[in-house]
């Protein structure tokens, strides 16, 4: 899979890239869809994929290198890939921590429609005991 100077072929090292990025997208997809269903094995694939550079033989700094070493025209193809794949992973995170609060707000909001979140008809504080708080709280 590699030549002797230790660099995959242009197609190699473009399939590789290409695994990478169908799974950074898929997870997005199942992101922005908000499909828990697929969420789980995206995440999956998705952190197999980015380890898969870790592996790479040389890590990332590497990949990087072998990726200049080719044609302008190949060099421009696997890193327009490599930027493509960079940024849905960024979008990722950020979809990831919209959903992260989403979850928060929705909880928050849950608690509060809580019988038990409000104060009781005698306008005590629910959990108190005799005008002191409960050591539950």
């Amino acid at each position: 899979m590699t030549d002797s100077a230790g660099t995959m072929p242009f197609d190699a090292l473009h399939a590789f890239l290409e695994k990478i990025d169908i799974a950074v997208r898929d997870l997005r997809s199942a992101l922005e869809a908000n499909d828990m269903d697929r969420l789980p094995a995206a995440l999956e694939l998705t952190n197999a994929a980015l380890e898969s550079i870790n592996g790479y033989p040389g890590g990332a700094e590497k990949l990087r290198g072998d990726i200049n070493q080719f044609p302008e025209d190949q060099k421009e193809q696997l890193l327009n890939l490599l930027n493509e794949t960079s940024t849905n992973h960024q979008i990722n995170g950020d979809l990831i921590r919209l959903a992260m609060q989403r979850s928060a707000a929705m909880q928050s909001f849950i608690a509060q429609q809580a019988p038990g979140a409000t104060y009781g008809s005698d306008g005590g504080v629910p959990g108190s005991v005799g005008g002191v708080l409960s050591r539950k709280v």
